[in-house]
């Protein structure tokens, strides 16, 4: 395990300061701290308006991915886990635990395996809100997706360190 260098300049991401100065960018680390999390909600939105809308889980996923890919270029390992400090393994499961627990929800109702559903509520306060069983399923994907990405990102990138 490498010490960590001062390069003088403050880390902008948490975990960056681990690497050695000549691989530190103050504008990158910046530049991500910047966009990070504002591509971590488009990718939820993604996630939410794909039942209607070009996007869903899959995509939803992609983008979040996308983002702990630039923190990973932009901190190291040590910047990706300091945002992600859990396992990729964890939701991974849990979203094929969603996904496939959404598919045999047709089943508890006779259904088909993966058959859509809806409910209609009426909350006092809200209106008419419809709920459907495609939004749990596209959650899980997303989860599954960003595992992966997780997954890639630790296992590849540790090689790449050696």
């Amino acid at each position: 395990m490498s010490q960590p260098v001062d390069s003088g300049a403050p880390p902008r991401l948490p975990g960056a300061q681990e690497l050695d100065a000549a691989q530190r960018s103050v504008v990158l680390e910046t530049a991500v701290r910047l966009v990070f999390h504002t591509v971590l909600v488009f990718s939820l939105y993604l996630l939410f308006a794909g039942h209607n809308q070009p996007g869903g889980g899959f995509v939803g996923g992609l983008v979040a991915g996308a983002s702990f890919v630039l923190r990973y270029i932009a901190g190291g390992p040590a910047a990706l886990k300091a945002a992600v400090p859990i396992d990729p393994g964890v939701p991974i499961g849990g979203g094929l635990v969603l996904a496939a627990g959404t598919g045999m929800a047709a089943w508890l109702f006779g259904g088909q395996f993966l058959e859509s559903g809806k409910l209609e509520l009426h909350p006092p306060l809200l209106g008419a809100l419809k709920v459907t069983s495609a939004l749990p399923f596209d959650t899980g994907v997303y989860l599954i997706v960003v595992g992966l990405v997780l997954a890639v990102l630790r296992t590849l990138g540790a090689e790449a360190e050696r």
